[in-house]
């Protein structure tokens, strides 16, 4: 009798230790359990389950590479996309501050085929504008696809894109930290900046589908806003830059211009043709005053935000600058360091790496 109450015991255990084993082992494979997946939302809204442990990351298309830079995985990217037009420009501050390593790796072309052969972990992309081709890409690759957007500017869209990705390569920490620093810089400029300003500025100069120019300008610049700058142009309906007829400006008269160091030198050849053709450029109260500033690359290959919020400061300093105590040189390198944690190097070598001469006065 007392042997048949301990095979029961015994048989009890042996079934516990089962259920306990199942359990284990159903709940180990799910991404909200402590599982081998992680479950994320990507730009498009989708759900993509993404391994927890990463080998590797290839990205495609403007600011992929960009955003994955910003965070502590640089050395997971083993190949980067075929060399276009832009996407290996020392004019993109994360790949002059990585190119070490970027210009090392081979480079893989953006088919199906080639990524397969590669076969990364995750596909960062800001190619699928919708969630079909996103869809189809996974699909052919069995590689989990996660698309970003490369057009957002500072605000509510893109802090929660930063923390996406902090949750996609398991830094939510580094995501916050990014998040506030860059709320708390913005917000050293707007606080004092409460005041409008009494003179107007222009932005022209950067890139946005097409050539750089000196008519191609921003209505929607970020950098007067948080100034509280009354800009000369009105913002257009995408908030991108876009062309406008030199009897505007003429008309708006700004009196400040800043021009983005990538159309440096042809814009201030474009003023220089205008003021010898008698149009009345020369009449603009920036160009009569000598009030012409350069400013860091805005747009290549996608927004470059960290040139965007080391632009912000500048403008800040240049139209604002009695409101401020601090050093704009100083405040460049606390952004640098702000995206790229304990990079060596300084605002000053990207001023001079980049094209054009970085944020200073330019004499046509």
């Amino acid at each position: 009798m007392e042997k048949n109450k301990v095979f029961a015991i015994v048989a009890i255990i042996v079934v516990l230790i089962a259920a306990i084993g199942v359990a284990y082992i159903l709940t180990s494979n799910t991404g909200d359990n402590g599982g081998s997946e992680t479950t994320v939302t990507d730009a498009l809204g989708r759900t993509v389950n993404v391994p927890k442990q990463m080998d590797s990351v290839y990205c495609i298309g403007a600011c992929s590479l960009r955003l994955v830079s910003y965070f502590d995985v640089v050395d997971k990217v083993q190949a980067i996309e075929t060399a276009g037009t832009f996407n290996t420009r020392d004019d993109q501050t994360y790949y002059f501050v990585n190119k070490a390593t970027f210009a090392a790796l081979p480079q893989v072309a953006t088919t199906a085929e080639a990524i397969l052969a590669l076969n990364p972990s995750v596909i960062i992309t800001s190619t699928a504008s919708d969630i079909a081709t996103a869809d189809t890409l996974q699909d052919q690759t069995s590689i989990p696809v996660y698309v970003i957007n490369a057009n957002l500017e500072f605000g509510e869209d893109f802090n929660n894109q930063i923390t996406s990705l902090g949750n996609l390569f398991g830094e939510p920490n580094r995501a916050a930290e990014l998040n506030e620093g860059i709320t708390n810089m913005i917000s050293e400029i707007t606080s004092k900046a409460t005041t409008a300003n009494t003179e107007s500025a222009y932005a022209c100069g950067m890139f946005y589908y097409g050539g750089a120019s000196f008519l191609k300008g921003s209505g929607n610049y970020l950098p007067f806003d948080y100034s509280n700058v009354p800009n000369a142009i009105e913002p257009a309906a995408n908030g991108q830059p876009y062309t406008i007829t030199l009897e505007t400006l003429i008309a708006n008269d700004p009196d400040y211009i800043f021009i983005d160091s990538i159309g440096l030198s042809s814009c201030v050849d474009s003023i220089n043709e205008y003021i010898d053709a008698n149009t009345g450029l020369d009449d603009v109260s920036a160009v009569k005053n000598n009030n012409i500033y350069s400013t860091m690359v805005y747009k290549c290959y996608g927004t470059n935000w960290d040139n965007q919020l080391v632009n912000a400061y500048y403008v800040a300093s240049t139209m604002n600058g009695n409101l401020y105590s601090w050093n704009f040189e100083d405040k460049a390198n606390e952004v640098i360091q702000l995206f790229y944690p304990g990079t060596t190097v300084t605002y000053s070598d990207i001023a001079a790496g980049q094209t054009g001469n970085g944020c200073g006065i330019v004499t046509p």
